[in-house]
């Protein structure tokens, strides 16, 4: 039997590196999405929300609905999801863009492939706090998961822009973990934290603390086109090999927000391993994330990356942000 164009181009392996990395054969873009087969290992960070969307895929058959079978594998951070790439211990993470590209100029073979979450971490302050703007914070003591991160470098622009202020200069930093920052907010060592999203639900529910913005209100002041901070990153070497199971997975994912986005039935059996059991806490989290979740990457979103890039070195200075330029082709629009 004449093979049909989608199976010439699969077992083709020019065209497959093409379908990984470039340009969108119609043909392929045309036909009904079915997987390579096999396990495709997802990295993802099991104590937070980066579980809801592989949780639904598996749950609605949608990796077998796609040819393939969908694997969680822990991690924590970019330093263990880039040493998983490098072990090939899986084919799929997650990434911040700036880091996607920081780890793609050092060498490590992956592009990201489909945005996850928009800006949705937070800044939260006491209830009863004076603090209203950034300018406010001048002189307090201010939490931050890292001096170099994206959201501390938002902050730092904004205040730049808006109050002309060095905020980085003119507040008392505390950097440390999550948990650190938040018992140190309820002690009233802190005057105001940065915050994990899906972290930030249970704290403002009680009334004790309230959001005073999120980085994505931060990042609206720069006035900057809007950009993913979390993509889902493929290794290039697997994304050349097995177009069909990234594509597949891609497909999955984004019925799987689907789901998120419709379905309210199903956010307190996910939230429910995060300790969240409250129904008030579990709504205010639905509320807060379905906002933020993305499907697709925006036709110019690595040039909107790179104009907020600019901003921020401007602000924060390239030695903070990393002295390597965002490195050209870190994500592609192969897989939409």
């Amino acid at each position: 039997m004449q093979p049909n164009r989608r199976q010439t181009l699969i077992g083709t392996s020019a065209a497959a590196l093409m379908l990984a990395l470039g340009g969108k054969d119609k043909a392929f873009a045309d036909t009904p999405i079915k997987g390579d087969g096999g396990t495709v290992r997802l990295m993802v960070n099991m104590a937070s929300t980066q579980i809801f969307p592989p949780a639904i895929i598996t749950q609605r058959g949608l990796d077998q609905k796609y040819g393939f079978k969908l694997e969680t594998i822990p991690t924590t951070n970019t330093q263990t999801t880039t040493t998983g790439f490098q072990t090939h211990s899986a084919e799929i993470g997650l990434y911040g863009w700036i880091d996607l590209s920081r780890v793609k100029a050092g060498g490590v073979k992956v592009i990201g492939i489909v945005p996850f979450l928009n800006w949705v971490n937070t800044v939260v302050v006491p209830a009863d706090s004076p603090i209203k703007t950034l300018a406010d914070m001048k002189g307090k003591n201010i939490g931050l998961f890292s001096r170099t991160g994206l959201d501390w470098s938002v902050m730092r622009a904004a205040a730049q822009k808006k109050f002309d202020l060095d905020l980085e200069a003119s507040v008392n930093m505390q950097e440390g973990a999550v948990s650190l920052l938040r018992g140190l907010l309820e002690q009233g060592k802190l005057d105001a934290t940065l915050m994990f999203g899906d972290v930030t639900a249970p704290m403002i529910v009680g009334g004790k603390f309230r959001v005073l913005a999120t980085v994505q209100d931060y990042v609206n002041q720069l006035e900057v086109p809007n950009a993913p901070y979390l993509l889902y990153t493929v290794d290039t070497d697997y994304a050349a090999s097995h177009p069909g199971n990234v594509m597949g997975f891609a497909s999955a994912y984004r019925e799987a927000i689907d789901v998120l986005m419709t379905d309210d039935s199903v956010w307190a059996p996910l939230a429910k391993p995060l300790n969240m059991t409250d129904d008030a806490v579990v709504t205010e989290l639905r509320t807060r994330m379905r906002p933020q979740f993305m499907k697709s990457f925006a036709p110019n979103a690595e040039a909107n990356c790179r104009k907020m890039w600019e901003i921020l070195v401007a602000t924060a200075g390239a030695d903070r942000l990393g002295s390597i330029p965002l490195v050209d082709g870190f994500m592609t629009l192969q897989y939409q």
